[in-house]
């Protein structure tokens, strides 16, 4: 007997016990009624749509579908993925700046899936777990020139988020330094006798500049696996050159890039500028700081991120101490990795 029926059978019965006397219902039938109910409520079948299954898979599987990003023409972070469920093809976009943190490493994502033949559009959240991936994603930063004191003074804050980081030190003077900032666990790149733009000077003074004092002084026990071009500036014969002597060899600009750890080693790389006159507003410094962070520990794809600045101080061209912290912090939080130069020197 199908439900409605028996629906239909007991109110019959109902009515009829008011009209003469009470219905008597055994206790046979009345065991039934459990039995029929639920074998009603299993038949119940939730209809989704393709672009329902695919939110479904992002919600349940969310850190296991391959992430990328891309860069727009207003110059902004944009992390996207691809999906294809019953030959339809979706693309998903997620807000990494509009995420909220619910626990130590837990952390919810809005996202969007786009069918772009139907015009679907689905938004919802993930649950991100930032300890649920085994990558080894990290930060690359480094300090140019010959702010000795100041980087000395700044080596008790980067111990306490654990951080290690890359000196590019340019000068003839800088042995007590050196040591001082290897013995601490961090790494010493070269950046030329007096910073010139290379690209103006002589072959001769080129060599003098890059080349010729780094092999001098290995008699002291002094070595730099890498190089790093002052001001950024470099023709494209001087990598061929320079890479016979460095392992390494970095670049300065403000384009947003990512590097695979084998992608560093024997190779030129250009490393962000986070200067404070690059960041005139402290909100857009944390802001953008935050997002390229995040972005490189959600793509999952043991990522590097080169970050460069110059002096520790509310100079121009350095980075003040309350953003430095506040990098070195964001960093540990994400469990990134902090990477030095010479992490990728093989020899």
């Amino acid at each position: 007997m199908k439900f409605k029926e028996f629906l239909s059978l007991l109110f019959i019965l109902l009515l009829s016990g008011c009209a003469n006397k009470p219905a008597v219902i055994t206790e046979i039938e009345l065991s039934k009624i459990p039995t029929i109910i639920e074998s009603y409520e299993k038949s119940i079948e939730i209809f989704l749509t393709p672009a329902e299954k695919v939110v479904q898979q992002i919600k349940q599987n969310g850190n296991e579908i391959e992430k990328y990003f891309i860069i727009d023409k207003n110059k902004n972070i944009v992390i996207k993925a691809n999906a294809q469920y019953e030959n339809e093809k979706f693309d998903i976009v997620y807000y990494l700046e509009e995420i909220k943190k619910t626990g130590n490493y837990l952390y919810e994502v809005p996202f969007t899936v786009y069918n772009s033949r139907t015009k679907d559009i689905y938004n919802d959240t993930l649950l991100w777990n930032i300890i649920d991936s085994d990558s080894d994603s990290g930060l690359l930063l480094s300090f140019d020139d010959d702010y000795f004191n100041r980087w000395e003074d700044k080596f008790d804050l980067f111990d306490k988020y654990s951080a290690k980081v890359t000196f590019f030190i340019q000068g003839a003077r800088f042995d007590a330094f050196y040591f001082k900032a290897v013995n601490r666990g961090h790494d010493v790149g070269y950046h030329t006798l007096n910073h010139p733009d290379l690209r103006k000077v002589s072959r001769d003074i080129f060599f003098k500049e890059t080349i010729s004092f780094s092999e001098s002084i290995k008699q002291k026990e002094i070595t730099f696996s890498s190089f790093a071009y002052p001001y950024g500036f470099f023709e494209p014969w001087m990598h061929n050159t320079l890479l016979k002597t460095f392992n390494v060899l970095r670049g300065y600009g403000t384009t947003f890039r990512l590097f695979t750890k084998d992608e560093i080693n024997g190779r030129y790389i250009s490393s962000y500028a986070i200067d404070n006159i690059l960041f005139p507003e402290e909100e857009d410094f944390n802001r953008y700081i935050s997002l390229m962070l995040r972005t490189v520990k959600f793509i999952d794809k043991d990522m590097v991120f080169p970050l460069t600045t110059h002096d520790i101080s509310e100079a121009a061209w350095g980075i003040s101490h309350e953003r430095l912290e506040y990098l070195l912090k964001t960093t540990n939080d994400l469990k990134l990795t902090f990477y030095r130069f010479s992490d990728f020197a093989e020899e």
